[in-house]
């Protein structure tokens, strides 16, 4: 008893110093709450009152909720002897849930704004089992004067973080709380552990892509110690190795890439140049469940030589534009096959730039205005006659040249055989396309969605198309909304939504709230119509009402509970 009330005289005289001189030396005080004090000081906690907020709108049925309430039920029963709440916060220091072993100290949390819906972080209420491992990243114990409000030095309070399996992100806080006297060592333990069974029903809920992609990754990166690379369709994990080798906009970039090559075959062998300059090797197979390719995982490697063959050119290479390997890629093998007048079919998705890698390309080339363009619905007849008769070799474009008939398309090649003119053509289906044995060289062009590396700059790019000589750009929150969006139509379908922002806002900073409500949308799987309306419905619900999303869910007519599961069944990020 003599030794808890000197601590606790040791601990308030520090702390009455502390806030009459902020730079003082604090001896005997431990690092990690002595730290805390510092930071509620500096954030300007009020030391006599717990002034946290409420939140009406936590997602209460989330996944973290749902793989922890057994562990917290499971918990509360082996302290069912102690008076103390069991209680799990998200990553934001707000309780989700809370369990009590007896209806006392049940009314005391509430007292004390510990309750379902209230934040518990340092800079609401300084130090406390909540805010402190949020901020330290790791198991805390807070015990009476420990606390820096007064308010809670009756308190004690053990936490521990809750980390993504995949990531190692701190998604939430396990924190059991109790009266002072209670309090125990043993209880730091317990949270601990009931932390680490959390992690683990995390690990395991995942569906059987993950599964697959996660225990290849295991297999691959035992079996190593080089860089291995795991990404799948909403997952990416690196070991440490990958980590160091790369730096953040190179892993980007192989990031992009690697999903880029999982949907190209089952074995991946692949250099590539980096953003950085670097160089480096991709090996690694995909994996599959059933029919479905769940990912790709890949051994990395720096090369330290270069292994491209040079090919002999007239003139210097245009240098390549973005940073995304496969972009960089495909315009250094069109620049090849160009510059030697060698036929070229470029391959892609529509709308991902097929047309504009010919046209820039051509154009680093040659200069302006050297491209003609057929589409499947031209005529070709007097095609020879219709070329430009000065200055280089037209480059004749046959646009989507899997649409076309196929007697027409072989007559367009037969017409341009002799003319001098350069052939190129796009197709997004090679199989049963026509004269594809008249083309010397074909390059792929990837997706928008996997160039995420070169989407500000890409941004930037149509802000000035569409509105030239205007100050439009793009915030911070608007670039990230646009980045966590799928693009199926591609670049097109980006300069269509920059187009609906700058009517919304025609100068200044575009915000996320000027774009379509579709960016702000990344569904598992292919939508109805009646789904894009839905959806739709429900970003303007959420944006009118500003993120609130009881508000949203009584402007639809909908339950909170619904509203939960149609954001999550839409993949809503706003």
């Amino acid at each position: 008893m003599g030794d808890a009330l000197a601590r606790r005289r040791l601990l308030t005289s520090a702390r009455a110093e502390l806030l009459d001189r902020p730079d003082i030396a604090l001896p005997g005080i431990p690092r990690h709450v002595a730290a805390s004090w510092r930071r509620s000081l500096a954030r300007g906690v009020d030391p006599g009152v717990v002034a946290n907020r409420f939140h009406p709108d936590l997602d209460v049925e989330s996944r973290l909720v749902r793989c922890a309430r057994p562990v917290i039920e499971q918990l509360a029963e082996q302290v069912a002897g102690i008076p103390v709440c069991v209680a799990l916060t998200d990553d934001s220091a707000r309780l989700l849930v809370r369990l009590d072993t007896t209806t006392t100290i049940g009314r005391i949390a509430d007292t004390n704004n510990f309750a379902e819906g209230f934040g518990y972080d340092e800079g609401a209420v300084g130090t406390n089992g909540v805010g402190t491992v949020l901020e330290s990243g790791g198991p805390v114990h807070v015990v009476g004067a420990e606390h820096f409000v007064e308010q809670l030095q009756e308190y004690a309070c053990a936490g521990a973080p809750v980390r993504d399996p995949f990531t190692g992100r701190i998604e939430g806080v396990l924190d059991v709380s109790c009266r002072a006297e209670d309090s125990s060592p043993l209880l730091l333990s317990l949270v601990r552990s009931a932390a680490g069974r959390i992690q683990e029903a995390l690990l395991h809920d995942r569906d059987a892509d993950q599964q697959a992609l996660f225990d290849h990754y295991t297999r691959v990166e035992a079996r190593t110690r080089r860089a291995v690379l795991a990404v799948g369709r909403r997952t990416v994990l690196t070991n440490t190795a990958l980590q160091t080798l790369l730096d953040p906009g190179d892993l980007v970039a192989v990031q992009d890439h690697a999903r880029f090559l999982m949907r190209r075959g089952p074995a991946v062998d692949d250099r590539l140049h980096l953003p950085s300059g670097a160089r480096v090797r991709m090996r690694g197979s995909t994996v599959t469940v059933g029919s479905t390719v769940a990912g790709l995982v890949a051994v990395v490697t720096v090369l330290r030589e270069a292994a491209a063959v040079a090919v002999p050119q007239t003139r210097p290479l245009p240098e390549p534009t973005g940073t995304s390997p496969a972009w960089r890629a495909a315009w250094t093998g069109a620049a090849q096959a160009l510059a030697a007048g060698t036929p070229l079919l470029v391959v892609g998705e529509r709308g991902a730039g097929r047309r504009r890698l010919l046209v820039d390309v051509d154009r680093a080339l040659h200069g302006e205005g050297h491209v003609v363009e057929l589409g499947p619905a031209d005529p070709v007849d007097g095609l020879p006659e219709g070329l430009p008769r000065s200055g280089p070799p037209p480059l004749v474009v046959l646009r989507d040249l899997d649409l076309w008939d196929a007697a027409a398309a072989a007559g367009a090649v037969a017409a341009l055989r002799g003319t001098g003119a350069r052939l190129a053509a796009t197709i997004s289906d090679p199989g049963g396309t026509g004269p594809l044995t008249d083309f010397g060289h074909s390059v792929t062009v990837p997706p928008l969605r996997n160039r995420s590396g070169d989407l500000a700059a890409l941004v930037a790019d149509l802000l000035d198309e569409l509105a030239p000589g205007r100050d439009a750009r793009m915030s911070a929150g608007a670039l990230r909304t646009l980045a966590r969006y799928a693009w199926p139509g591609n670049v097109r379908e980006l300069r269509d939504a920059l187009d609906v922002a700058l009517r919304r806002r025609p100068v200044g900073v575009v915000e996320a709230a000027d774009l379509p409500e579709f960016c702000q949308s990344a569904p598992r799987a292919i939508l109805r119509q009646v789904d894009l309306a839905e959806r739709d419905a429900i970003v303007h619900a959420l944006r009118e009402s500003g993120n609130n999303r009881v508000a949203a869910a009584a402007a639809l007519g909908l339950a909170r509970s619904t509203l939960y599961r149609k954001i999550a069944q839409y993949g809503i990020t706003g």
